[in-house]
């Protein structure tokens, strides 16, 4: 069932821990097929280069297993999942990842500043969501929040959550947040964070109305 969503799923899991997004069994993905009202999600702490895509579960958008031929638990942030797919119509995939600069951030408890074009791809702001325990209702809420008017947010001392139209464009959005936070960081060394020069936030607003970029 669904076959092609879950080897999309699979495939960009993969891809991201290529990248150095996360590592073995960390973070998770999912996408939803509206139509069947349907979502594919990556199991909880598995290796994913030892998957076949038959090993991504299916669930409802309550958290429900609907179809699991591995017989693996789903991803333990799945609370998480469902409540973004539930609260964003406008999104259809959610990716999360421990990716290091945004972590930093997350630690520091400091939103990433759009200090370039690029933050546009993402909803140009990135601020962070107040930690709360992994896989909870209230780390749901929280993240649910975060996400605000953006597609991208840093869960407190822990690590980032992006969203998108489908798990490719939530993925690249997480490449796109890690690079305009490795600028922010390289900045900071420099000149401190409070003196960041970001971009203003209504200028940020005016570029993405006139783009149709709003997220």
């Amino acid at each position: 069932m669904l076959d092609d969503l879950k080897k999309e799923v699979l495939r960009i899991a993969c891809q991201a821990e290529e990248y150095g997004l996360c590592h073995h069994g960390g973070g998770n993905f999912s996408m939803m097929d509206r139509n069947e009202n349907l979502i594919a999600i990556t199991p909880h702490a598995e290796c994913r280069f030892d998957l076949s895509y038959e090993d991504i579960l299916l669930i409802d958008p309550d958290g429900n297993i609907v179809e699991n031929i591995g017989g693996l638990h789903p991803s333990s942030e799945t609370i998480v999942h469902t409540s973004v797919l539930k609260a964003r119509p406008d999104i259809n995939a959610v990716c999360h990842t421990h990716a290091k600069n945004a972590a930093t951030f997350a630690v520091l408890n400091r939103e990433i500043k759009p200090v370039l074009l690029e933050a546009l791809f993402y909803g140009g702001v990135c601020r962070v969501a107040p930690f709360q325990l992994p896989g909870t209702p209230e780390l749901a809420k929280s993240v649910v929040d975060g996400l605000a008017g953006t597609h991208a947010v840093i869960l407190q001392k822990h690590g980032l959550l992006t969203v998108g139209k489908s798990i490719y464009d939530a993925y690249l959005k997480s490449i796109y947040v890690e690079e305009v936070g490795e600028i922010n960081l390289k900045i900071a060394n420099i000149v401190g964070y409070e003196n960041i020069d970001q971009i203003p936030y209504d200028q940020v607003d005016y570029l993405l109305k006139n783009m149709g970029m709003r997220a």
